[in-house]
């Protein structure tokens, strides 16, 4: 990906979060380094790497390693893991989970409970608090040293007030979840639909790197996807664009959580998996079936979204593609649909393993690191 900043005043920030995001992506070096893939002007770097050494928020490594050469040698800078630390808290419909980690993804301290659905959404925010609150207290971090929280969860978001909308298999109702926890925490909060987040992880630290377009597909518990165009995530009018789970399979379909009859999710979700491999009662030749059955009609929704998409790559994440026999499966079935695509067309996430801590950690440094 390409990396452009402009030589403004009043274009300050844009220039600041370029620095910072070359940092992030290729590691520690010099100022002149750093012009030279901005394109900002030697003194514009010195002038932003200045005032991010006196906030701490990055630090010098000292002298690069070089071939001798005449003159001052390079000193290399690079973002400081300890200038804050951010509270990550990813709720799923089974697990919530509450880490703490540093600016570079580090955790320092980290717990899962059950997301006790059978709470009022407030009582169990209030919990969340406290168990944070005591997390805090064990590693010995202030929250004047905290970033903030952030907080992914299933279904619609509205981001920019911080409530969840709708999260279809937890809550039915809105829920103002930064509101709750701003009031129980006295931190900054903000709040992201997990696929976005997902997306937004795979951005800043997975092949977001190097791809500017791409489409992520989660399957487990349900089925979600989230398109990169130009290398941000596109939203749609209501932000839920790319949402794979929720294409019809035609009439007649199960009611799904979301209020429509025959979504992709009522059929492939793990429970649905799970309901319909109990029916085949232990005979192995129906269980093959119905997973075939299941490879197929995920193939066959993902062939027609990529064909409107065109993305360059398909990253595949969730429960279900860990296992390499369902993963194989998948690819084997899509190349039915389209036998020239290549095997490299799909990967698996580089980073969807630490998704518990690395989708809110994204949404964070997003809303209050690279974007400030």
């Amino acid at each position: 990906m390409k990396y452009k900043g402009l030589n403004l005043e009043n274009v300050k920030n844009n220039n600041r979060s370029a620095i910072l995001n070359i940092l992030n992506n290729l590691g520690a070096m010099s100022r002149k380094d750093i012009a030279e893939k901005t394109g900002l002007t030697p003194a514009s770097v010195t002038l932003i790497c200045t005032e991010l050494l006196e906030e701490g928020v990055i630090y010098e490594l000292g002298e690069m390693v070089e071939e001798k050469r005449a003159g001052r040698k390079k000193i290399s800078v690079d973002i400081n893991p300890t200038y804050k630390y951010i509270l990550c808290i990813c709720i799923e419909s089974n697990e919530t989970y509450i880490t703490i980690t540093d600016c570079k993804g580090h955790v320092i301290k980290s717990i899962v409970s059950e997301t006790e659905k059978s709470m009022e959404p407030e009582d169990f925010l209030v919990k969340i608090a406290g168990d944070s609150t005591k997390l805090l207290w064990e590693v010995g971090i202030s929250k004047d040293k905290l970033l903030g929280a952030a907080v992914s969860v299933p279904g619609k978001v509205d981001r920019k007030k911080g409530i969840s909308l709708n999260t279809f298999s937890i809550w039915t109702k809105p829920v103002p979840i930064a509101d709750i926890l701003k009031k129980e925490l006295s931190i900054n909060v903000v709040v992201e639909n997990n696929l976005k987040a997902s997306a937004e992880s795979e951005l800043l630290f997975g092949y977001g790197k190097d791809h500017d377009d791409f489409v992520i597909l989660k399957w487990g518990p349900g089925v979600g996807s989230a398109i990169i165009m130009r290398h941000r995530i596109y939203q749609g009018s209501g932000g839920l664009a790319g949402e794979i789970g929720h294409v019809s399979l035609g009439k007649g379909g199960k009611k799904c959580n979301c209020g429509k009859t025959g979504c992709l999710e009522t059929e492939l979700s793990v429970k649905a998996i799970k309901e319909d491999m109990t029916a085949a009662a232990g005979n192995k030749t129906k269980e093959k079936k119905i997973m075939k059955d299941k490879l197929n009609k995920l193939a066959f929704a993902t062939r027609n979204y990529v064909s409107l998409v065109d993305p360059s790559k398909v990253i595949l994440i969730g429960p279900m593609f860990d296992d390499p026999e369902v993963y194989a499966g998948f690819v084997k079935a899509y190349k039915e649909y389209d036998e020239t695509v290549p095997d490299c067309f799909f990967a698996r996430s580089k980073v969807a393993f630490n998704a518990s801590h690395t989708d809110p950690l994204a949404t964070a440094l997003n809303e209050w690191f690279f974007s400030k």
